[in-house]
């Protein structure tokens, strides 16, 4: 029988020589100097040849351990060999299964209409919180236990940032991300349940603070300290923008020189189509117009300046073609310090005071771009009140201008 010493003392000759241990298992000794373990073995009336692998990665023990395995899958009728390619083709199927590779592949699959934002979001919080404590496991693997820590991780880290909340809505997003994940290995068969389920209750989510008008004093802050914004004049102008035409900071974000018409000093935001792969330019995704006051023109004029060549109005200042990023203008007003007020805001703000100046309700909610109970209606009247919108919006400009006085 071999022992490490003799092994030790094996030299490599100019032929392969092998040294039997016991049992048929022996250890090759190759010209280059290296050893590998070898098992030969008979089934069904036909001999066969097993590697266990390289000496001493696989040690004497290790050698005849595997030996002793291969002889018990022999007595079973079962061929070592077929054993190990099959052990290794589930390994190779285990490592494409991993929760990581699964969400890219519902990335790719699931998420071809979603919006750039929302995909972005998904995939900031799979690296950030996700993927550092499930990326790796099998996805059937996932259990309720994960999740939870996912979830607690998630609300420490967001904790640490300041200004971002207490950090459950962004816990309970990250359950719902994992969620979506677990479904779609549901339906491809490469899971049996999800473990979001189990926890969808353990972390309760702050309630929701609505958009509300801004104070007199908030006001003529914003107005005024925006004229003395530190950053780029793309992202002042992306904050003004909103002021003055009453749009959402997704629609000013994702706005583009395409959809700006100056000599009808017009904004259309079209609807987007599945069928051409279309990214939806707005929250409801219909037609919305927005008339240019003499300010929002002025302040387009300018922007041009700066962004024509790009796809997007506001462009992120330091990438081609690329939208600024979700949280920008949110973290312009903390900026120049308002960290109270969010871009939501602006919306009531906008609605509260025009509706107590006497403008019909009709006119305010088609400028807030909310979408007729009547469908059909709906797609035939994104042109309504025009006119009355126009002379609406230049009213509000200059309203919104009265508080830098």
């Amino acid at each position: 029988m071999l022992s490490d010493t003799k092994i030790k003392s094996l030299k490599s000759k100019e032929k392969v020589y092998r040294v039997l241990d016991a049992e048929r298992l022996y250890i090759e000794v190759r010209p280059t100097g290296k050893k590998i373990w070898r098992f030969k073995y008979t089934l069904n009336g036909k001999e066969g040849t097993i590697s266990f692998g390289e000496y001493p990665i696989v040690s004497l023990a290790e050698a005849r351990k595997k030996k002793d395995e291969a002889r018990a899958l022999l007595k079973d009728d079962i061929n070592p060999v077929d054993e190990k390619k099959k052990k290794k083709a589930e390994s190779v199927t285990a490592s494409s299964n991993t929760f990581k590779a699964i969400a890219e592949e519902y990335v790719l699959e699931q998420m071809k209409y979603r919006g750039e934002d929302y995909v972005e979001q998904f995939k900031r919080s799979m690296e950030k919180d996700i993927y550092k404590i499930i990326g790796h496991k099998p996805v059937k693997n996932v259990n309720s236990s994960d999740v939870l820590t996912i979830m607690k991780d998630t609300i420490v880290r967001v904790k640490k940032l300041g200004h971002y909340g207490t950090g459950e809505a962004a816990a309970n997003q990250n359950r719902r991300f994992i969620s979506l994940v677990m479904k779609y290995a549901i339906v491809t068969q490469r899971a049996d349940n999800d473990p979001t389920y189990a926890v969808r209750s353990a972390i309760e989510s702050p309630e929701i603070e609505h958009a509300r008008p801004l104070e007199k004093d908030e006001r003529i802050k914003l107005r005024t300290r925006l004229e003395l914004y530190g950053g780029t004049t793309t992202v002042r102008n992306a904050c003004l923008a909103m002021m003055y035409s009453m749009l959402r900071a997704s629609e000013v974000r994702r706005m583009q020189w395409s959809f700006v018409d100056f000599d009808t000093r017009v904004i259309e935001f079209p609807k987007a189509s599945r069928r051409r792969k279309q990214e939806r330019s707005n929250k409801k995704n219909h037609i919305h117009l927005v008339p240019m006051s003499d300010q929002l023109f002025a302040l387009l004029k300018e922007q041009y300046e700066i962004s024509q060549n790009q796809t997007y109005v506001f462009s992120a200042p330091f990438k081609k073609d690329a939208m600024l990023a979700r949280t920008t203008l949110n973290r312009a007003l903390v900026f120049i310090g308002l960290p109270e007020v969010t871009t939501h805001d602006f919306r009531a703000t906008a609605s509260t005071l025009l509706n107590e100046q006497g403008y019909k309700q009709d006119w305010i909610d088609k400028q807030l771009a909310h979408v007729e109970e009547n469908k059909t209606r709906a797609t035939y009247n994104h042109a309504k009140y025009l006119s009355d919108r126009r002379k609406m919006l230049q009213d509000w400009a200059n309203i919104v201008d009265s508080w830098n006085a």
